[in-house]
């Protein structure tokens, strides 16, 4: 990526993640457009992203890939890894070098699933304001030096645009609202993985290709990942829409 081309992103990202007051605003969908910028300014292999809930649990919310996806929810149920860490301390934990024998006593579950996944090096950057931590973004790469520190505080800066973000948008809601906005983050993740499913029933393709031709089709569309995905589920979209390239995407 040219010097040019990476200022456009950056600056595009930072504009992105403070639109959180237009109409239908999701938390997944926005969770999205934070690993999509950050995967590409960060140059990082994977991303996932858990959120902290109302009994102070973290809960995984949505990640690059599906490999992500399992391990944030390997640290959910080992109660274990660098996000967990990341959320009890309110700090950056990492660059964690995975090939390191210490880490199997740190993280012993957690780090036997990242290196199966071929992971190297990992780190988590808190989504936090001042002393509120709303949750943490896990960062993997397949070497174990490739984890730099600038890359991290871009990642930071980034993390916690999302977070005045999202507390942003909590702000504008009332109560009720507030206290539904991650469960319907957590209906929204299960909207994508159905219509994952469908989809790649449909075309005979994985479902992290699915994933990323669903990506692909809601940013050509410009619509909600979450309502594109719905309407997947629900058959109101071919499956020969998705066949074509993003450029060729017509409107639906």
């Amino acid at each position: 990526m040219a010097q040019w081309e990476r200022d456009e992103r950056l600056a595009r990202a930072f504009l992105e993640l403070a639109d959180t007051l237009r109409d239908g605003f999701y938390l997944v969908d926005f969770l999205h457009v934070l690993t999509d910028h950050m995967r590409e300014l960060l140059d990082v292999t994977e991303i996932g992203v858990v959120m902290v809930d109302a009994q102070d649990r973290l809960v995984d919310v949505t990640a690059s890939t599906d490999t992500a996806h399992q391990l944030e929810e390997a640290q959910v149920e080992f109660d274990e890894g660098p996000c967990k860490d990341c959320c009890l301390g309110h700090e950056q934990v990492g660059p964690v070098d995975l090939t390191r024998p210490a880490l199997a006593e740190r993280w012993p579950r957690f780090t036997k699933a990242a290196r199966t996944a071929g992971f190297a090096a990992t780190a988590a950057l808190p989504l936090r304001l001042r002393e509120e931590v709303i949750g943490a973004v896990n960062v993997f790469h397949a070497r174990p030096d490739a984890l730099h520190p600038a890359t991290l505080r871009l990642g930071q800066a980034l993390a916690d645009a999302a977070t005045i973000g999202i507390l942003h948008h909590r702000l504008s809601q009332d109560q009720a609202e507030r206290v539904g906005q991650l469960q319907t983050a957590l209906n929204s993740r299960i909207a994508i993985e159905q219509a994952k499913g469908a989809l790649g029933a449909r075309l005979d393709i994985a479902p992290n290709a699915a994933f990323e031709r669903l990506r692909a089709y809601a940013r050509a569309q410009r619509t909600s990942l979450t309502q594109l995905c719905l309407r997947v589920v629900e058959g109101q979209v071919p499956a020969e829409e998705f066949a074509l390239a993003p450029d060729r995407q017509r409107r639906l």
